[in-house]
């Protein structure tokens, strides 16, 4: 008789796969009681290690020894009659078909209620791999305001996955509420929302976002009904402060948002004094909530989920025309579309975010979002002292939006005022600690008040977070402020060239092909000839800012002059930099600054950082920096 035939006549292989089955049992009970006996994860691996260590002697067992009509006893080969062989082979396959039942019972029951778990003060955090759950869950290291808050992702417990979006779009929702409250911290979407799907426990949650409490939950939908579960958490020591479960049908989803909003308020009344809570219906037509709470979650990843958003944002305000949020999100994204990716052929996206932002003023005349895309589009548009009063009004309605903070700093950033700029961006920082974004702008504003290593470190922060192209772009920019050797020069700016999405393809290969210039300087020429003739060619593209990094300032004028606003931005936001001094000097830099607005802003609000603004003969400006 073969080996194979030998251990099946012996049953080893079923006894085998019974004790596989009995591991995965211990191991589905295992997860379920030991958070509940405060016993450490690591326990469950220990032992479903043990059950496969022990996996080997069970099958040296079960090959020596087989059942007899009265006990277990020595197996004496194949040619001895063992009339309990069969049925012994039977009953261990029903032992395992009933082992691996009951695993895969207790591991789907795991699924269904781990969400809850963050009743026990654990916060159900999102996949990132930014986030790693610690050994242990350690106490912030200082105390926090108890004016603040971070809401985490709602856990989606409907039958439908696709219905995450509705979880999200809910507890973003009431992030929007609370943060309209006065005297309340509310930490940003993209930060707070950096936890889920992980397990962090909610002090070391409260020490990455600056907060005393977190507010988290879990929805589950079906059809027009929906239940949400919320809770309220003090996270210096995990206490419950409040929850409510709440059902509901779909309809009533506004005067939910009030509801819960408004004991969160009651909750924290000592410190926030808050009577009343409001909540305006944003729109009746529950279709057309839907597509906008899609829109808004795909506007908020950016990059290539723009076009998604903008097409579900369409759908929301031709659905609903008296759709304020929806237009005013859609304004959002025709903003921030250059930044991301080439424009679409035949769109001007300024203009068509500047009619969404319109609609959404002429629906809600304070409206906060609209207010702030409007003013830096009437930056770009050369209306600097405008731009100022809008972005102030738009953030005394709405001061926790670090989204508006940051536009103030890209505003104030645009005309040199850079120390002010900084301001800004360290407020956007600390409502949005987690964003790419806001570490970028900060690190950028902090290099050039002198504080490069401080500032780079920010930057390659604000790439690992998914900033890359407009990070990696500061790093070349500053390499070249600093005289750093031609090698790192290069390096940086082929990184920039690498991560830098909103270059067309063949502007991209031929920035490429010009590198050796950064490096040597008898090839600078020859770069500089090749880049003349690729702008003469095709001058409608986004030449400025590569013709500057050149040094070849005069032609980077002249393409200003012809530039049309989205074109001429990214130079615009990089003029402050040291590299770029000299073309700050050139003859025609005062005339395009004043069409750009800058004069008029610098004689009201004050001439740019170390600079002095000289009104004759002719207006200039002389800078020590």
């Amino acid at each position: 008789m073969s080996l194979f035939a030998e251990l099946r006549r012996r049953n080893v292989f079923r006894v085998g796969i019974a004790w596989l089955a009995l591991s995965w049992l211990l191991v589905a009970i295992a997860n379920l009681l030991f958070p509940a006996l405060a016993m450490p994860i690591a326990t469950v691996r220990w032992l479903l290690l043990l059950m496969l260590v022990l996996l080997i002697p069970v099958l040296l067992l079960a090959w020596r020894y087989e059942m007899g009509p009265r006990a277990l006893r020595l197996d004496r080969g194949p040619d001895s009659d063992n009339p309990l062989s069969q049925p012994t082979a039977q009953r261990i396959d029903q032992v395992s078909v009933v082992l691996v039942l009951g695993a895969l019972s207790l591991s789907i029951l795991y699924q269904v209620i781990q969400p809850y778990s963050a009743k026990r003060g654990i916060a159900q955090a999102p996949q990132a791999s930014a986030v790693k759950a610690p050994a242990r869950t350690p106490k912030p290291a200082k105390s926090f305001d108890p004016r603040s808050i971070a809401v985490l992702p709602f856990a989606n417990l409907s039958p439908d996955p696709d219905d995450a979006y509705f979880a999200d779009g809910l507890a973003e929702e009431l992030l929007n509420v609370l943060a309209h409250i006065a005297d309340l911290k509310v930490t940003s979407r993209s930060s707070s929302f950096v936890f889920r799907n992980t397990t962090v426990g909610a002090s070391e949650i409260a020490g990455q976002l600056g907060v005393a409490h977190l507010l988290q939950g879990s929805v589950r939908r079906q059809g027009e009904q929906v239940r949400i579960s919320v809770q309220l958490i003090d996270a210096q020591d995990g206490r419950q402060l409040w929850s409510q479960s709440y059902d509901r049908q779909l309809r009533d989803i506004f005067e939910l948002q009030r509801e819960i909003s408004q004991s969160v308020a009651d909750s924290l009344s000592d410190s926030l004094g808050v009577r009343t809570v409001e909540v305006a219906a944003a729109t009746s037509d529950l279709q057309a909530y839907e597509w906008y709470l899609r829109g808004r979650q795909l506007f908020v990843q950016r990059g290539s989920n723009l076009p998604a958003a903008r097409e579900l944002l369409e759908r929301a305000v031709a659905k609903d025309p008296g759709f304020a949020d929806a237009w005013a999100t859609l304004a959002g994204v025709w903003y921030v579309w250059r930044s991301y990716a080439p424009e679409p052929a035949g769109i001007d996206t300024l203009q068509r975010s500047a009619d969404a932002a319109a609609k959404a003023l002429a629906l809600q005349p304070d409206h906060p979002g609209a207010l702030a895309v409007s003013a830096r589009l009437t930056a770009i548009g050369g209306d600097r002292l405008r731009e100022s009063e809008l972005i102030t009004k738009a953030l005394a309605l709405e001061p926790n939006n670090a989204n508006t903070w940051l536009w103030q700093g890209l505003g104030l950033f645009e005309v040199g005022h850079i120390d002010a700029a900084h301001a800004s961006f360290e407020r956007a920082r600390q409502l949005d600690p987690l964003s790419g974004l806001q570490s970028g702008w900060l690190g950028i504003s902090t290099a050039l008040r002198g504080d490069r290593a401080a500032g780079e470190a920010l930057l390659q922060q604000a790439h690992m977070l998914g900033w890359r192209g407009p990070a990696s772009r500061a790093l070349f920019l500053l390499a070249l402020d600093g005289g750093d050797d031609s090698g790192i020069v290069a390096q940086r700016y082929a990184d920039w060239l690498h991560d830098d999405d909103t270059m067309a393809a063949d502007q991209r290969e031929l920035a490429r092909s010009l590198a050796p210039g950064l490096g040597k300087v008898d090839q600078l020429e020859h770069a500089r000839a090749v880049l003349s003739a690729a702008v003469a060619a095709k001058p409608g593209e986004e030449w400025p800012l590569l013709l500057a990094s050149f040094g070849m300032n005069e032609a980077a004028m002249a393409s200003l002059e012809h530039a049309d606003r989205a074109t001429a931005q990214p130079l615009v936001l990089s003029l402050w930099f040291t590299s770029f001094k000299s073309l700050r000097a050139e003859p025609g830099f005062m005339d395009w600054a004043r069409r750009q607005g800058m004069i008029d802003y610098w004689r009201a609000l004050g001439p740019p950082d170390a600079c002095t603004l000289h009104e004759s003969p002719d207006v200039a400006l002389t800078c020590t920096e």
